[in-house]
């Protein structure tokens, strides 16, 4: 018996639909393999740049350690590396104010200069203050956000041997805890500040921002330190003279801590940046010590 009209459009549409379904398969097949493709690609690519990271976390301490006590002057380098590309900006993060160390007139005039009022600066000042005292509960504070720091690593102070206070504060991004302090202003605290300095800034290597900073100092003083780094082994005798009571809160002479921002670069355009602070110190059973190390920013294709 021959098919009918009915049967014939009957086959059609099983036909059809058996090609779309086939169709449908081999396109999300092929956005499979293509997905399984990218992302094994930025597997390879996450490799290279955290081997060119490494790389560049190794030279910063490579300059760190030929500086010895010498000042840390702030630098960029760039390196090709086999296909991919290095960029190193090392400073010296002594040269910042260490909310965990520094007195409390210096926090008040550190939030006066960006843009706090004077009573906002005095009452988050004072609450610093107050959780850095042994009596205080502070590491509640460090609980609220994971700390860039690894646990198993000393500070600075208490791996030179230092006695030291209780530090509230492991990362700057905590500070969102304190009364009137807002994610601008620890934006805007990030160059000028540290959680790995000292209880004084060093006077060879602070930014003239974080001199400014600084209770007592106004531009004529700025500048005059900043004339004075061209004769280096004269800043002990010279740096409280030049500074008057401002000379309080800075030194001349301390062994460098570096703050490296350090970017991987691939062909691709591939980009992966980390921050790192890295302390050398002598006689010590590593070649160096990483005091954090915390991404900046994604790793996209750009």
């Amino acid at each position: 018996m021959k098919p009918t009209g009915a049967s014939h459009g009957f086959i059609l549409v099983a036909v059809l639909w058996t090609i779309a379904l086939l169709a449908a398969l081999a396109i999300a097949t092929s956005l499979s393999f293509r997905a399984l493709a990218t992302m094994t690609a930025l597997n390879h690519d996450a490799g290279k740049a955290d081997a060119l990271l490494q790389a560049g976390l190794d030279l910063s301490a490579d300059i760190i350690r030929q500086q010895g006590n010498l000042p840390l002057i702030a630098q960029t380098r760039v390196a090709v590396i086999g296909q991919g590309m290095l960029r190193i900006e090392l400073s010296d993060e002594g040269g910042r104010i260490d909310i965990n160390m520094a007195p409390r007139e210096v926090l008040t005039s550190l939030f006066r200069s960006v843009g706090l009022s004077r009573a906002t600066a005095n009452l988050a000042a004072g609450e610093i203050d107050a959780l850095r005292k042994p009596k205080d509960a502070a590491p509640a504070l460090a609980q609220s956000i994971p700390a860039s720091q690894p646990a198993s690593t000393a500070t600075p102070a208490a791996a030179a041997g230092k006695a030291e206070s209780v530090q509230a504060f492991t990362d700057l991004r905590q500070l969102a805890q304190i009364v009137g302090i807002t994610e601008g202003e620890i934006h805007a605290l990030a160059p000028l500040a540290t959680v790995f300095g000292d209880d004084k800034v060093n006077a060879l290597t602070a930014p003239p921002d974080v001199l400014a900073a600084l209770p007592g100092m106004n531009a004529s003083l700025v500048q005059a330190v900043l004339a004075m780094r061209a004769h280096p082994a004269l800043a002990d005798a010279q740096l409280h003279q030049i500074t008057g009571g401002a000379g309080t809160y800075l030194k001349s002479k301390s062994r460098p801590i570096g703050r490296a921002l350090l970017t991987a670069r691939l062909p691709d355009g591939y980009v992966k940046q980390v921050r790192a602070i890295i302390v050398v110190l002598p006689r010590d059973t590593e070649p160096y010590r990483v005091l954090e190390w915390t991404p900046v920013s994604p790793s996209p294709r750009i």
